[in-house]
């Protein structure tokens, strides 16, 4: 049975959906029926319940032309056991980590959980507040899946997670892309990402974006069609390819733009993340040491 060989760790809203849809187009990739199995995460109380057999059939449709067999699970770089259980798993693997700057990441982060109904807080400056009372069990949401993912400072520190990655896998085998750059120069990111994953060039000039801001239009409907979809991809229904289910999706959607927060909140923040900051200047992203306009 095919296992995979190149895994996508996050981190989650650093255009990981965007990339994991370039890559499955490209013919010399498989990409894992399901975006986001979660297979390693045995530390995360939302991993999906599937058998070792069940998750190696998800991979059952690469064949030798393939010479990329990959899966995407944004909150595998998070969590303490995935790499770890990976490289006990597959000789060899290669790790793609999409990078973000925290300032602007933990606003996004809390809209997905909104959005994913694990965050019933719509202020965001509130729900920052609350992580100290949440981490201690207390104001949790009903439907929430795992209160860590409430945890938005711990999330976006991004410099302290890469960094116990590379304590466990060689430099070599870690293609660090930064959200920023792959929007500025796609073209340019998508080429670089080529050559570390030895695919050949697919020509690829349209870089189109997906899992962009978005709320839900009927709420209710939107949870239906979510408990459909979720039985059809637990019997191994590719994910990139339920044209109905994703119909229904865009209908059930719509883009939203997200206020800006206070300048107070983002100096607080900025407070907050400056230690990471310079964690991933010492690791070589240096990049992050200020915070575009566009991206506030």
């Amino acid at each position: 049975m095919p296992r995979p060989n190149v895994f996508i760790l996050g981190a989650p809203k650093c255009g990981t959906t965007s990339l994991a849809h370039w890559l499955a187009e490209h013919p010399q990739v498989h990409f894992c029926a399901i975006k986001e199995p979660q297979f390693f995460n045995y530390d995360y109380g939302f991993r999906r319940p599937m058998t070792l057999r069940q998750y190696e059939k998800l991979f059952s449709g690469a064949t030798a032309l393939h010479r990329v067999i990959c899966e995407a699970s944004t909150r595998y770089l998070y969590s303490r056991t995935a790499v770890p259980a990976i490289l006990s798993y597959v000789d060899h693997p290669r790790f793609i980590v999409m990078l973000r700057h925290p300032v602007s990441m933990a606003p996004s982060l809390h809209g997905q959980a909104i959005f994913s109904g694990d965050e019933d807080e719509p202020d965001f400056e509130k729900a920052w507040a609350l992580q100290e009372r949440r981490m201690h069990g207390d104001c949790i949401p009903k439907r929430c899946r795992d209160p860590q993912l409430l945890q938005y400072g711990k999330l976006c520190k991004l410099g302290e997670q890469l960094q116990r990655l590379y304590r466990l896998v060689p430099r070599e085998k870690v293609h660090v892309i930064h959200l920023e750059r792959i929007q500025d120069s796609p073209r340019e990111e998508w080429l670089r990402l080529m050559a570390f994953l030895g695919l050949d060039d697919d020509g690829r000039e349209v870089f189109p974006v997906a899992n962009s801001a978005k709320v839900r239009r009927l709420p209710w409907v939107y949870e239906s069609v979510r408990w459909v979809d979720s039985i059809i991809r637990g019997m191994g229904v590719p994910y990139f390819r339920i044209g109905i289910m994703g119909f229904l999706y865009s209908k059930l959607v719509k883009k939203h733009h997200r206020s800006s927060i206070s300048e107070d909140m983002r100096h607080r923040l900025s407070e907050y993340f400056l230690e990471d900051l310079k964690l991933l200047s010492g690791l070589g992203h240096s990049s992050f040491s200020a915070l575009r306009k566009n991206e506030k």
